[in-house]
């Protein structure tokens, strides 16, 4: 429990006092609660002459222990109660911009179920029970430890004894740690393999109904949601009973005191206004213990939850330096990068010039790294080994954001956010006009369709771009591009889903966006290579060939063959 606590001071930021404050008004309110009993003894100690000074003083001590516990529980209340969802929120504000200093490779390797598990289900429970369990544990232990003092200076038998019983119960919380330490992993797995197949149920559904096995897809689901039921009620199963057992503890102890209290009574050893509130103790002593125990098994919970918060959210960093690219230039150089995914090599001792202002197209059979090539200019990953140099400087050596400021990409499958078309073209210039946004649309031949809208401009777009075909997906894409108007331009087949009779003004487009420009094509057309400054056809992670398209027409190898078998073969399309 103590370690619950100190976790969550850990990562408590800026309300690391508050909570403080909280647990101190808490333990404040446990002490005016137990002032309650000396207001019961001093009745019972003047109850065979008794006065109305003596009911006056009894109601005084009565009402500022009321006043005392409902002035501290208002303060906890008012430090405690949002602060979780203040520490929270602040998490995954952090979590977001680590997210967005993550290399790409993180986001291929993790489960996007987990991380969105964490994001919503864990982080929900943590903002709404970690302060409930924290109020409760320190009240119940205050209460108890607070009383038992207070009884020791009229009885240390009775007050060693309550201490006893308060020990007796927290022997029995361990062994509902135990139990939860069991069953709480199991239950977060569950939780994230149903997110994840709920999400791949959703996001595949048109696949699975094409193919006629949506019923197969349903039953994956059915599934999950059978697995969250079984680790859920196994949970329940394991705990319920210790639970009860942890209540009869101090059930049995209250009795064992009261029995106690009575024999002290017929021996002579208290009189009767002892012996009738030791009796009133034996009730109230572990009144907010008994509700420790539902806590108990939250706390053990919420570690188990910190543990997966602490081990999805380390999220490697790809920037170590604060420093921001600036260059006047914008030549390009790969000094002899590799680079692979765990154990899988994809880029294999790759030197390449691109010269400023220049076209560089990249060709080669499906997986042969020309995408990954890319993202290693762009710093959405950083090379294992080898330099990449942007104006003569190391990439490695700045953020990646101020790398990217130089960079425009069109990526082949278009993500556009559910926003008006306009906000998702101005994403590559924010503070732009209307008219500025109209402009680049009109160049990347996308205005036309856009005006025929029923809303234009405002029209709100789908998640992912859903309401627009491929095509228009990409041409806003490339309009988003031609607005950011960056001097380095990265195309990855940005004309893989246009219709002919656009593809020629298309290409008009990105002719007038890349003039004066240095620009990187992936390209599987022929109409997108053959007037490139340089081509560089790569297969299994190594340049095979480099050259203009005349050169490489001379020439025996892949783009020659390519051409020759003149139609799609591992990705190549004529």
């Amino acid at each position: 429990m103590l370690e619950m606590i100190r976790r969550i001071l850990e990562i408590a930021g800026r309300s690391k006092k508050k909570i403080i404050a909280g647990i101190t008004f808490n333990i404040m309110k446990s002490f005016f609660n137990g002032v309650m009993m000396f207001g019961v003894f001093w009745i019972l100690l003047h109850l065979e002459n008794l006065t109305f000074s003596v009911i006056l003083q009894a109601w005084g001590i009565v009402a500022g222990s009321v006043v005392g516990r409902f002035f501290f529980q208002w303060m906890s209340d008012r430090t405690m109660s949002g602060t979780g969802y203040d520490i929270f929120r602040d998490y995954r504000l952090q979590i977001g911009e680590k997210l967005k200093q993550a290399p790409m490779g993180y986001f291929s390797e993790q489960n996007l179920g987990t991380i969105q598990t964490m994001l919503t289900t864990t982080i929900s429970d943590l903002e709404g029970y970690s302060m409930l369990a924290i109020e409760q544990m320190t009240s119940g232990i205050a209460m108890t430890v607070l009383m038992s003092i207070m009884l020791f200076f009229f009885n240390p038998l009775i007050a060693i004894l309550s201490i006893l019983g308060l020990l007796g119960g927290l022997l029995v919380l361990r062994w509902v740690h135990r139990r939860a330490a069991q069953y709480a992993p199991i239950y977060q797995e569950a939780q994230e393999n149903l997110v994840s197949k709920a999400m791949e149920y959703i996001r595949g559904i048109s696949v699975l109904r094409s193919f006629s096995i949506g019923e197969e897809g349903q039953r994956e689901v059915c599934k999950a949601f059978q697995k969250k039921w079984d680790a859920d009620y196994e949970q329940e199963k394991a705990t319920a009973g210790v639970l009860r057992l942890y209540t009869l503890v101090y059930k049995l102890m209250s009795c064992a005191l009261i029995a106690i209290a009575g024999l002290l009574f017929i021996y002579g050893q208290i009189n009767l206004p002892y012996c009738l509130t030791f009796l009133f103790c034996a009730f109230t002593i572990y009144a907010d213990l008994e509700m420790m125990g539902n806590s108990a098994f939250l706390s053990k919970k919420i570690n188990t939850e910190l543990d997966r918060l602490e081990e999805v959210s380390s999220i490697p960093q790809i920037d170590t330096s604060t420093d921001k690219l600036e260059i006047s230039h914008y030549d390009i150089v790969l000094d002899h990068i590799s680079f692979g995914y765990d154990n899988r090599q994809v880029i294999n001792d790759i030197a390449l010039d691109i010269p400023e202002n220049t076209t560089c197209a990249i060709v080669g059979p499906s997986g042969s790294g020309k995408t990954t090539l890319c993202n290693l200019i762009a710093r959405f990953w950083d090379v294992q080994e080898g330099v990449v140099r942007i104006g003569g400087k190391n990439v490695k050596n700045y953020t990646a954001d101020s790398v990217l400021e130089y960079i425009s990409m069109v990526f082949q499958n278009v993500y556009l956010f559910h926003d008006s078309i306009e906000n998702n073209i101005k994403f590559g210039k924010p503070d732009a006009t209307h008219q500025e946004v109209e402009a680049a649309a009109k160049r990347a031949c996308c205005h036309d369709f856009i005006s025929a809208l029923p809303d234009g401009y405002n029209t709100i777009i789908g998640e992912g771009g859903s309401t627009l075909s491929g095509g228009e997906k990409q041409r806003i894409s490339i309009a988003k591009a031609i607005l950011k108007d960056a001097p380095i331009i990265i195309l990855d087949e940005a004309t893989s889903s246009v219709d002919p009779e656009n593809e020629q003004a298309l290409l008009h487009a990105i002719s007038e966006l890349t003039t004066d420009k240095t620009l990187i094509s992936i390209a599987h057309r022929l109409s997108t290579v053959q007037n490139a400054d340089q081509i560089i056809v790569i297969d299994q992670g190594r340049i095979v060939q480099r050259g203009t398209h005349k050169s490489l027409l001379s020439q025996e190898g892949i783009y020659r063959n390519f051409l020759k078998l003149k139609l799609d073969t591992v990705g190549w399309q004529l």
